[in-house]
């Protein structure tokens, strides 16, 4: 029987840059697993370690930023890992940045792109993404009332 675990986060970066969302993407590495596709942030959560605190500090180990708001995205990510014949729940978080602040990628990545909703849709492998995505923009990106019911710092 498949173990449920729930030991990872997603973090969806995200700047408003004159009117317009743009989600950071970041390309992993050819040698990596899953090399040469573009991701979010996915990081381990550590022990005796919230899930919002690990999407705070995976997004400033992974690109170098602070996000100045976190959100939870209202989504869980889930999928099988075969490997492991394990069930993942992974909750999603959507981050702001703010400003153009130089991203500092770390060494599981080759490459990053600031991207506008559509183009982030088309990068993304995994139809769980892509609705996250969506969802961010919609309900968190664009700002506004609703938003602030899913801001957690």
């Amino acid at each position: 029987m498949p173990r449920i675990v729930s030991d990872i986060v997603d973090v969806y970066v995200f700047r408003r840059v004159r009117s317009q969302v743009q989600f950071l993407l970041l390309r992993r590495r050819p040698e990596m697993v899953l090399g040469n596709t573009w991701q979010s942030i996915h990081g381990k959560i550590e022990p005796n370690e919230r899930a919002v605190e690990a999407a705070m500090r995976e997004v400033e180990e992974r690109t170098g930023f602070v996000p100045t708001q976190l959100y939870s995205a209202d989504y869980i990510n889930q999928f099988y890992d075969h490997a492991s014949d394990t069930i993942v729940l992974a909750p999603a978080f959507a981050a702001l940045i703010l400003g153009r602040g130089q991203v500092r990628i770390s060494n599981e990545y080759d490459d990053y792109a600031w991207c506008d909703l559509e183009e982030t849709v088309s990068r993304l492998p995994w139809s769980g993404q892509r609705w996250a995505v969506r969802h961010i923009y919609d309900v968190i990106a664009v700002g506004g009332e609703e938003a602030d019911f899913y801001a957690l710092i």
